[in-house]
């Protein structure tokens, strides 16, 4: 689909999304993501009926880090409408994952932290290896933030 999602058909009918943002060692919430994966929704929308369900995993070590903080350090009182409306264009993403009306299934490979986590929450269902990099969780909380993308 792009090079930040590949969408990838099998003959079982199931489609997998591979989270691989370019030039980044570690997945995050970033302009290129947000446009990969509303890409992404609108096909599986637009696919829905010929779909079996939706594994979502990463191509990388982690398997999302959360939202790209070279992004939100930019963020200051002229860019809040503009930042709000993106958060809840994202938030949108999440819900039409959730209520797709097919499984949605997050295989975790590795951590998956703030709006990697919630991607994972969107899913109906979490399988994650077992292994001590693996880390689950909202670690914005503990500076006092909400979870962007509704936790």
């Amino acid at each position: 689909m792009t090079d930040a999602i590949r969408y990838e058909t099998g003959q079982d009918r199931i489609v997998v999304l591979t989270l691989d943002m370019p030039g980044q060692s570690a997945n995050t919430m970033n302009a290129v993501y947000r446009e990969a994966m509303a890409a992404c929704v609108a096909r599986l929308q637009a696919e829905k009926d010929s779909i079996a369900g939706v594994i979502i995993t990463s191509a990388k070590h982690t398997f999302f880090a959360g939202g790209d903080l070279n992004e939100l350090i930019k963020v200051g009182k002229p860019e809040a409408k503009a930042f709000y409306d993106m958060v809840l264009r994202l938030k949108a993403q999440l819900r039409a994952l959730e209520t797709l009306g097919k499984p949605v299934v997050a295989a975790i490979n590795g951590a998956a932290l703030g709006g990697g986590w919630e991607i994972c929450l969107a899913c109906h269902h979490r399988v994650a290896l077992d292994l001590p990099s693996v880390q689950l969780g909202l670690p914005e909380v503990t500076l006092g933030l909400l979870p962007g993308g509704g936790g």
